[in-house]
């Protein structure tokens, strides 16, 4: 049987896989250059399948069976059979001939898919590719790589939920290498805003394995597809390029200073980028993704397929139950969880969040599907399916899906209301009795609820500090951890409640002010629901405050905070006396938090005060109480915001409207006490995941294995369940290092996430977002990444970051104001910048690398707007 062909013939793609169909089809275009090579058929692996497996540990067996069954250490073992069994008759013969006949190259072997770039979902880097392959033993040990690759854990994830979209089965490419002098990606059209008239170039020195997968910051050029204009041309940053070994493989070569600073893609280049962007394009009739190489003045095509989840595609115009179509957004859970989760974080996240999800929508009296998905991962970051969400909140008669996404921080907003339309009301109005029954029944009584769970959390807090870490056993950890889960579930069930009713009350309050005083609304909302002055997620950082004016009176503490590097500082550090006292207090109740308090890897504040010794250090900075000033202006604020409301109405109405506002900030404060319980919660989780770690074998010493598991799989682990967890640790340990190294994904995006490293950078000096706290102030930039570096901030600049969560507002209160690119008006980071009385605008895209420290800027905490006057 003749098991290979050229790469030029392999144009059936149920044979050789749509990549390497692609590469036949645009390899005879005029002008195009592909790489000399061949294909192995598909039927290949299938007879490796059939010597070595049985059909249940098929791919299409596995994926018809249970999930356990594609648990990263089983699916180990099932790639050491493919790696260990024998080649079909012939075929080793056939691939050295057809390698021989392409001189003494190195290679590269890439996988083929069936599966693979197909136009409805990509499954694009999925499988591995080996570069700068050369010998007889290597090119072989290659291809039986790539066909072992198809088993790896998150593959086959993938592949289970796309069942149905296509076949599953591997074909591989051999290729003669490009030595290239650089490469990159290119877009026929943007993969951001979907664009059609410009092209997006990634290009970085070397070869373009470290842009394909995201490890290299490269250059970035959007070109203008009429006339080859550069619109925006972002520099590269890097120091190293990854280059051929002349022994085989591949390696890393530091640049010289003059190659860093050069632009990587020249005129001629340029040129020539976009003559193939014209011809592949016109061949395909649909935008493309293409990955090229440049050597020695000539341009070499590597591969093309389709933008799977274009932005701006007719996503309307598919069915809902298209997965292209799903729009996604982590602009609201970005902030809460921003960056990569570790697997024991993001088991429990998803699932709490589904289950919040589901509840409220069913307190709704909305239909919820079991199969409808409203959470997801991606690259180990957790999004919310902006499509499902509104396509259930459609189902409740009055309620906005945009007032929902505005006060979530937006995100997809304009996409998601052509998708989704508004559907019939007649089933949820024949549910509303019930409905109207769940909702009384739930919030009847609520106020006993919370003081009977408030007794039950104070002895669940003392129990779970009294858990003998160190020395308990497996069995006593598990039950623990058993305990942590059901706590979490009602703690969880009981923040809803409070959530529901906090948003079901603002709604009707902002349609009330809007009706009675349209001009005043916006303004009169930010002050009636601030000034609380007792609520949770403030309360640290106003008493840090007062640490620190404690300190400023102790002249040998306040010596420590001062001269020492903040990071290193702990609270035994401190001399004995009245700071030291106050500080060991306050880890006391509010130790359990820090900043990405989500994260159960991150340590909490007792573990690791240095950020708020940062925040003391900032605040000593300061000669004056303008902080507690600030907050106490917020309480006259709300004082004289609820006179001017009563004041304006007609009398008729002011009962209503008292009885409306006391529950909604009632609510607003059950919410944010609920919020901290759950990260209490949350806290006893990662103790029990630290006792965990210390019992389980790793290398390095490193006591963090049980974050790599899956809560279900720490359970089975700790209850003697679960032999191979050691091996799943080190798998997941490599995946979650493989998505740190990658570009966050867009805030919002279509279908799957471009493969395109950062969104544009923004242009001009004005940037819009949402009005989160109200005020005006002009001030200097400090773009801080990291809560660990607030010293440096000082009194009267502009604090701006990525994401801010409870664990970054101690710094609040140094800021004269404060700008992230995530959030929405009910953040929790928004409501304690209106308690604190610092003007916020939240949700400005890209505005970390938009200004830089020194730059000066107005910051408008009432229209959602941050000019820039100066650069630094």
């Amino acid at each position: 049987m003749r098991w290979l062909v050229p790469l030029a013939e392999a144009h059936e793609a149920a044979r050789f896989g749509r990549k390497a169909a692609e590469l036949a089809v645009v390899g005879a275009l005029h002008g195009v250059h592909v790489p000399e090579g061949f294909v192995i058929d598909a039927s290949a692996f299938e007879a490796v399948l059939r010597s070595s497996l049985p059909a249940s540990q098929w791919p299409d067996g596995l994926l018809g069976g249970p999930a356990v069954d594609r648990r990263a250490a089983r699916l180990a073992a099932i790639r050491q059979r493919v790696l260990d069994a024998p080649l079909p008759d012939g075929l080793e013969a056939e691939l050295l001939q057809a390698a021989q006949a392409l001189g003494d190259r190195a290679l590269a072997v890439r996988s083929s898919g069936l599966h693979e770039d197909a136009t409805m979902a990509s499954a694009a880097g999925l499988q591995e590719s080996f570069l700068g392959v050369r010998g007889s033993a290597a090119l072989v040990g290659a291809v039986r790589r790539c066909w072992a690759s198809l088993y790896a854990e998150r593959a086959l994830t993938y592949l289970a939920r796309q069942r149905g979209a296509c076949a599953v089965g591997m074909a591989v490419i051999v290729q003669v290498m490009v030595d290239a002098e650089c490469a990159g990606v290119l877009f026929t059209a943007d993969p951001l805003d979907g664009s059609r008239g410009v092209a997006v170039i990634e290009a970085t020195r070397g070869l373009g394995v470290a842009v394909v997968d995201g490890r290299s910051t490269p250059e970035v050029l959007r070109v203008r597809r009429s006339d080859g204009a550069v619109l925006q041309r972002t520099e590269a940053r890097a120091s190293v390029a990854t280059v051929l070994s002349a022994d085989g493989g591949i390696h890393e070569q530091v640049l010289a200073e003059r190659a860093r600073e050069a632009p990587v893609v020249g005129d001629a280049m340029l040129v020539d980028l976009m003559t193939l962007a014209d011809r592949v394009e016109a061949q395909a009739g649909e935008p493309r993704d293409i990955e090229w190489a440049w050597e020695r003045g000539a341009l070499w095509l590597l591969q093309s397929r389709s933008i799977v989840g274009l932005a701006g595609a007719p996503s309307a115009a598919r069915g809902l139950d298209d997965r292209r179509g799903w729009i996604w957004s982590n602009v609201n859970v970005g902030e809460a969880l921003p960056g990569v989760a570790t697997p024991l974080t993001w088991s429990i996240a998803v699932a709490f969040s589904e289950r919040g999800f589901r509840k409220a929508f069913a307190g709704l009296g909305c239909e919820v599907t079991p199969e409808l998905e409203l959470v997801g991962i991606f690259h180990g970051r957790i999004y919310l399916n902006l499509t499902n969400f509104v396509r259930v909140a459609r189902q409740v008669p009055l309620l906005s899906p945009r007032m929902l996404i505005e006060l979530g921080g937006g995100g997809g907003l304009e996409a998601v209301e052509q998708q989704v339309r508004p559907g019939s009301w007649w089933p949820f109005v024949r549910r509303l009795p019930r409905t109207a029954g769940i909702l009384a029944a739930e919030n009847f009584g609520l106020g006993d609820r919370l003081r009977r769970f408030e007794a039950d959390f104070s002895v669940a807090r003392s129990r779970f500090a009294s858990l003998p870490s160190e020395t308990a056993s497996r069995v006593v950890l598990r039950a623990a951890l058993r305990d942590a889960r059901a706590l979490l579930d009602h703690t969880g069930e009981l923040m809803l409640t409070c959530a529901s009713g906090y948003l079901a009350s603002i709604v009707a309050m902002r349609e009330l002010l809007r009706r009675v005083l349209p001009s005043e609304s916006e303004r009169l909302e930010r002050e009636l629901l601030a000034g609380f002055a007792d609520l949770d997620s403030a309360a640290p950082g106003i008493a840090l405050v007062h640490i620190a004016e404690i300190a400023r009176r102790e002249p040998a503490a306040r010596e420590v905070i001062m001269g020492t590097e903040p990071l290193r500082l702990t609270v035994g550090d401190l001399p004995a006396g009245p700071t030291r006292r106050a500080f060991e207090s306050f880890l006391k109740a509010y130790g359990f938090r820090c900043p990405r308090e989500a994260e159960l890897s991150t340590p909490r504040w007792r573990e690791a005060p240095g950020t708020l010794f940062a925040a003391m250090r900032a605040y000593l900075q300061q000669s004056d109480d303008r902080p507690i000033g600030r907050v106490e202006r917020q309480l006259r604020l709300r004082a004289e915001a609820e006179d001017n409301l009563e004041r304006r109405l007609p009398p008729v109405a002011r009962s209503g409207a008292r009885h409306l506002l006391a529950r909604t900030q009632r609510f607003a404060r059950l919410r944010e006490r609920m919020r901290s319980r759950v990260t209490e919660v949350l806290g006893f989780v990662r103790t029990i995941a630290l006792a965990a770690s210390a019992r389980l074998s790793q290398p390095g010493g490193v006591a963090d294995g049980a974050f790599y598991l899956t809560v279900d799989e720490l359970d089975g682990w700790l209850g003697g369940e679960l032999s191979d967890a050691e091996a799943i640790i080190a798998i997941r340990r490599a995946e979650v290092a493989r998505d740190l190294a990658r570009p966050d994904p867009p805030a919002s995006f279509v279908g799957s996430p471009p493969s395109v490293a950062s969104s544009p950078e923004p242009v001009g000096d004005r940037f819009t977002g949402v009005a989160a706290s109200p005020g005006v102030v002009t001030g200097r930039v400090r773009v801080l990444r990291d809560p660990a570096d607030g010293a440096l901030l000082t009194p009267g600049e502009v604090l701006v970051t990525a994401v801010a969560d409870v664990g970054w507002t101690p710094l609040f209160l140094v800021a004269a104001a404060v700008v992230t690119e995530l959030g929405g008006a009910l953040s929790h980071a928004a409501l304690v910048a209106r308690e604190y009385g610092v003007p916020t605008v939240v949700n400005v895209a890209g505005v970390t690398r938009a200004l830089k420290t020194g730059d000066r800027v107005r910051v408008d905490g009432d229209r959602g707007v941050v000019e820039r006057l100066e650069c630094e």
